[in-house]
């Protein structure tokens, strides 16, 4: 519609004026034939101006206007008072309105004639091109469709979220900052969702540049790993439609694209297992992924083998290393973290769970520590421990849960 539509093209109100914009409403080199009778259309408006003006000179006639109405074209208004004696006989199709003699002359009604034509051609050429452009956007009017419902939920989103932030303490919420190429730096983020259900939501920090573009996040189940890769996509969805964060300070780069590979489904309709969805997906990214996208990935791998799913989780980090795209990984794999070793822009983030009187302790769920794990055989009972004591959750069997916990003590002797 851009490449069509003069955008300086307005709605008017003054007759010549709403004739003008209609013959200039397609920009010019669209069609030849509509810019051949705009040069008339404009020539012949010039005439007659330059017409009413020799008339005012020549006649004495200095108060003499020119109008313009859409069915007469137009006429000169002398008022009565400047005419001396009888009008002269150069002017016809005399007529008096009030204290105004409308009239016009032979010169002026072929001008006009020919002006009217021009506009009547721009008319029909214009209304060709537009009939074109109509046709071009039928093609696409289910795009515009789904694009208008886009921005109808985009209007109600922002409003609804301003009027939910209006009610928060100052401090809860803030403007966002952003760099061209600078860092996503989130301080106390939250998630905007979940912080207002739980009261006792740990807020976390997150801090991604060029220099370490890659974080991985680790530990146990419950910890709050997927809730805090949630978190960091609304924040950024947030603050790229125009929306307040829940953060104490937030700065970022403009996202050009945001992947995300979470959750474990199959899907029955097209044939795929959860391991062929879950590489489809991941092939789906690797293939559109650019510099300035975030993505985010949720227990690659896990619809596999053990050592199937390292192999690909690992090969997937490197390509995105590679890309030096901003990158947020989460894994049970603790030999995963032993990418930080080699790359410098690696980072590990350790979710911790504390395990108080055989219970998990939920506030302190979302401490972070950053940290590259060593895999030694007692810290790994201790996470596994806390993975099974989330069984306890489930009202799973008592029996089940301690037989786990016995063959679990007894693959520490054996290692």
């Amino acid at each position: 519609i851009g490449e069509v539509i003069d955008e300086d093209v307005l709605h008017a109100r003054v007759p010549f004026v709403a004739c003008t914009q209609q013959c200039f409403a397609v920009k010019a080199g669209i069609d030849g034939l509509l810019d051949i009778s705009r040069r008339s259309f404009c020539k012949t408006s010039e005439a007659i101006h330059n017409l009413a003006n020799n008339y005012r000179e020549d006649f004495k006639f200095p108060n003499l206007k020119l109008t313009f109405k859409n069915r007469q074209g137009f006429h000169f208004v002398i008022p009565q008072k400047n005419i001396q004696g009888k009008l002269p006989s150069k002017f016809i199709q005399v007529v008096k309105h009030g204290n105004n003699i409308h009239c016009s002359t032979l010169e002026l009604a072929s001008l006009n004639a020919r002006n009217k034509s021009a506009a009547a051609e721009c008319y029909t050429r214009t209304e060709v091109c537009l009939e074109e452009l109509m046709d071009d956007i039928r093609e696409n009017v289910s795009v515009l469709t789904l694009l208008a419902e886009v921005l109808c939920l985009l209007d109600m989103i922002v409003n609804s979220f301003a009027h939910m932030i209006s009610t928060k303490p100052v401090d809860r919420y803030t403007r966002p900052e952003f760099t061209e190429n600078g860092p996503l730096a989130i301080d106390s983020g939250r998630h905007p969702i979940l912080e207002s259900i739980h009261n006792d939501f740990v807020a976390n920090n997150i801090f991604l540049s060029e220099a370490s573009n890659m974080v991985i996040v680790m530990g146990p189940n419950m910890s709050g790993k997927s809730t805090y890769l949630q978190q960091v996509c609304l924040i950024v969805i947030l603050a790229q439609v125009g929306c307040y964060v829940p953060a104490r300070f937030s700065t970022l780069r403009v996202v050009d694209r945001m992947f995300t590979r979470m959750g474990a489904v199959d899907n029955l309709e097209s044939h795929s297992s959860t391991f062929m969805t879950e590489m489809k997906e991941t092939a789906f990214i690797m293939q559109n992924v650019s510099r300035r996208s975030l993505i985010v990935m949720d227990e690659l791998g896990r619809a596999t083998s053990s050592m199937d799913g390292f192999a690909m989780a690992w090969s997937c980090c490197e390509h995105l290393l590679s890309l030096k795209a901003y990158t947020i990984f989460a894994s049970h794999m603790e030999n995963i973290s032993e990418l930080a070793t080699i790359y410098p822009n690696v980072k590990i983030l350790q979710f911790h769970v504390d395990l108080k009187n055989n219970r998990l302790d939920f506030k302190e769920g979302k401490r972070m520590e950053v940290n590259c794990i060593q895999h030694y055989s007692i810290q790994r009972a201790y996470h596994a421990a806390q993975r099974l004591l989330c069984l306890k959750y489930c009202n799973q069997d008592e029996d089940v849960i301690r037989l786990a916990l016995r063959n679990l003590k007894e693959s520490c002797i054996n290692n």
